[in-house]
């Protein structure tokens, strides 16, 4: 229990406006620093220990509002324990010690604190662990106006006890009182400085009452004097009590200990005391504090500079216990106005003859409304029932054309000219999830295509306009490509009454066209990249040769250059100064070296990308032995990309008919692919191996934390020049190149992400042998 002093308006006087000025645009650019979405990150720092009442309530009043911010709020929650442990050694350097090792490389937009002790840490650490960091304290109870620098980032609520209301309150209470005993401590920093106020408000009653002031008394001690007390004395709470051996007694040790020692009137300044046995009066109340220092919090976090917040001081609100009143005789008429009462047993009472005949009126009301509703739904029932003999009627209409239209293999519908289905056969109710025929009159488009609107090519709307037969490739939501054929239906007339449409499900048939004309389109574009590349890798090489020997003869020159410059001044060279020059060259042969190994690098992919054939070598593989060797060649990437790689390796695989160089190529590229995914070295990337007993397989699986892959993008990963990374050198062959070589071996590659989650990988294997064991 602390509180915080009135801080004067001099302080405000002393608050220039161009700091005030600045601290808002910090403010205003530190919110702007958080986009939506992004969490703020706040420190709560407690003086005392949790369980402690005092502590315990300001915290539920801190979690109250910061859980009403539209924004989430991530809160660390430290202890400074000083109530239980007061040695000045603990603070200053053990606990000092300890904050400054776990807060050092934290960063916070806000610290809330509460009790002098935590303010107090604050200040001392205000320019190394919270630098510009806004602080807003509650529950301090000395003057801090000459602690606070001058239009620092500081706010916050002011706990001052009413120490002469509560007194007040007990005299009018019991007038034939002649003496307050003061159970105090003078060990903490709080409890002196609330001692040293109250003996100033207590010279203000002497003509009352006399105050004795029991400073650190002992339990026992406590114990032994509070049995001598006469009748004629109040008891004033406002400290700790320990034991003899010096430790502090737990809240509820301390309350038990008056309650069952003394019947004396027991009185106190803080609200944690109601209802463990005391009076009442104008109380301090924690949770308020809480509150109205969160509520701040959340106004700094919004943009408002913290300077620019007055420190606030809630009165204190007379609170009573019922229980307590009434074993002391105190009616409830002496109490006083807008007080709050707990433990009060509820009151029965009696209607009044308003309150009677409006629940008469409420209960008739109610008897209405059934009544209207028990009609409805008669009307409702029997209109049921006629649309279910309208039903039959229809059933039976309908199974006159069944049979014939339930012979045809495709989707047969008719359509009105409302663009609604009138009857379709069993096949059509295939195509299209069953839905056909369930539901007369529900329009084409919603019940065929599941589509708000007309399709744009339907044939259906075409032969009504033109009269003539029409067909139509459409394409279902669900991916399903439908050959439709509309036929009109003409009256004696010459009218068009209705269309019948015939569909005809080519998905499959669309799809092996469409792989036939990939596979020689893939065909060509290899026999294209084998000689690209071989017309490439020749000047390359020679580009390579000639960098080498251009690099070793600039190095021989440069002495004798380095030597005219020195004797002759700057010159140009290649256009550009020697002093120029001379720094730009080494950087010229590297982008050379690096531009013609890229060149290499496209060049081997496209020649692999080009070979047809399946893998020359075949031996026993051990997929194990496969990732280690990939682990090991992508090594410096990894440790470039992530700090939290993580393998699991399953013994006892069974070994895999194959080339070793071809699967550790593949494995190396899915690795290199997970690393570049990642967005910081904090995110993590997994290899593990497994046997899948049911496909018969070797399983490795690579996963990663990363950015995930959209998913129109999921088609078209393993597709040839394919690339989200061209800008960083990405060729696109990379997964290509792997996807071939994995089927080359009658495996599979699969493929599963989620956008900003992350990516797996799964290659599979397939083995003839079963697993062993460990």
């Amino acid at each position: 229990m602390s509180m915080i002093v009135r801080l004067g308006r001099q302080f405000a006087c002393r608050v220039l406006l161009p700091a005030l000025a600045v601290l808002f645009c910090c403010a205003v650019a530190a919110a702007a620093e958080h986009p939506a979405g992004q969490a703020y990150h706040v420190l709560v720092l407690h003086s005392y220990h949790p369980g402690y009442p005092w502590t315990d309530r300001i915290m539920a009043g801190i979690q109250e509002v910061l859980a009403s911010s539209a924004r989430r709020i991530d809160a660390d929650v430290e202890y400074l324990d000083t109530k239980r442990h007061q040695d000045a050694q603990y603070f200053s350097h053990i606990l000092d010690a300890i904050l400054h090792y776990k807060l050092k490389g934290r960063t916070y937009d806000l610290v809330l604190l509460s009790d002098n002790e935590a303010l107090n840490f604050a200040l001392e650490h205000r320019h190394d662990l919270f630098r510009n960091v806004p602080i807003v304290f509650c529950g301090i109870n000395n003057d801090v106006s000459g602690l606070l620098p001058a239009g620092a980032p500081i706010t916050g609520v002011r706990a001052d006890p009413d120490f002469a209301g509560v007194i007040r309150q007990a005299l009018a209470f019991h007038p034939r009182i002649r003496e307050m005993v003061v159970i105090g401590s003078n060990r903490e920093l709080t409890d002196r400085i609330n001692q040293r106020r109250l003996k100033v408000v207590a010279t203000k009653f002497a003509d009352q009452a006399t105050f004795r002031f029991w400073d650190d008394l002992p339990a026992e001690t406590l114990r032994r004097r509070l049995t001598e007390l006469g009748t004629d004395t109040v008891l004033l709470v406002n400290g700790s009590i320990r034991d003899d051996a010096g430790n502090l007694l737990s809240f509820n040790e301390q309350t038990l200990l008056l309650r069952q020692t003394t019947d004396l009137p027991i009185y106190s300044f803080w609200g944690g005391y109601l209802g463990q046995g005391i009076v009442g009066g104008p109380l301090v109340s924690a949770k308020t504090q809480g509150r109205l220092a969160a509520a701040m919090a959340l106004r700094i976090l919004n943009g408002e500079p913290a300077a620019a917040i007055p420190l606030a001081a809630p009165p204190a609100v007379p609170a009573f216990d019922y229980l307590e009143l009434k074993r002391l005789g105190i009616p409830l008429s002496s109490l006083p106005a807008h007080y709050r009462l707990i433990n009060e047993p509820p009151s029965a009472y009696q209607l009044s003859p308003s309150q009677f005949w409006l629940a008469v009126a409420i209960v008739v009301s109610l008897l209405g409304i059934t009544l209207v509703l028990t009609t409805n739904i008669l009307r409702r029932r029997r209109a049921e029932a006629e649309l279910r003999r309208s039903e039959q009627s229809y059933k039976q209409l309908s199974q006159q054309f069944q049979i014939i239209l339930d012979g045809i293999p495709d989707g047969l519908t008719l359509i009105s000219p409302e663009m609604q289905v009138i009857w379709s056969n069993r096949e059509a109710g295939n195509y299209f999830n069953q839905r056909l025929g369930s539901i007369p009159g529900e329009y084409c488009c919603k019940l065929l295509y599941n589509r708000a609107s007309i399709c744009d090519n339907c044939p259906a709307v075409t032969a009504f306009q033109s009269g003539v037969d029409e067909e139509a490739i459409i394409t279902t939501p669900d991916g399903r490509v439908l050959e439709v054929k509309a036929f009109p239906v003409k009256t004696a007339a010459g009218e068009i009454s209705h269309v019948i449409m015939l569909a005809s499900d080519v998905t499959d048939k669309k799809r092996l066209l469409e792989e036939t004309i990939r596979a020689s389109r893939l065909a060509s574009l290899g026999e294209l990249a084998a000689g690209v590349a071989h017309e490439i890798n020749n000047p390359n090489a020679l580009i390579l040769l000639n960098t080498e020997l251009v690099k070793k003869a600039c190095a021989d020159a440069g002495p004798i250059l380095k030597k005219h410059y020195e004797q002759h001044g700057d010159f140009l060279l290649g256009g550009l100064p020697y002093s120029e020059m001379r720094e730009e060259m080494p950087h010229l042969f590297s982008e050379m070296f690096d531009g013609a190994g890229r060149i290499k690098r496209i060049v081997e992919d496209l020649k692999d990308f080009a070979r047809a054939d399946g893998p020359e070598l075949r031996e026993a593989i051990d997929l194990n032995e496969a990732v280690r060797a990939a682990l090991r060649l992508a090594g410096n990437t990894i440790k470039n990309a992530t700090n939290r790689l993580t393998s699991e390796l399953a013994p006892g695989l069974p070994l895999f008919i194959g080339n070793l160089q071809r699967i550790e190529q593949v494995v190396v590229n899915l690795v290199m692919n997970a690393c570049q995914a990642l967005p910081d070295k904090e995110k993590g990337v997994a290899i593990d191996t497994y046997y899948d007993a049911g496909r018969r397989a070797c399983v490795i699986r690579v996963s990663d934390e990363g950015v995930g892959i959209p998913r129109e993008n999921l088609p078209h990963i393993t597709d040839p020049f394919f690339t989200t990374k061209r800008e960083s050198g990405g060729t696109g062959l990379g997964l290509s190149v792997s996807m071939r070589i994995v089927k080359d071996y009658g495996g599979s590659l699969e493929f599963h992400s989620a956008l900003n989650e992350g990516t797996t990988v799964h290659l599979y294997l397939p083995v003839e042998q079963e697993v062993t064991g460990p």
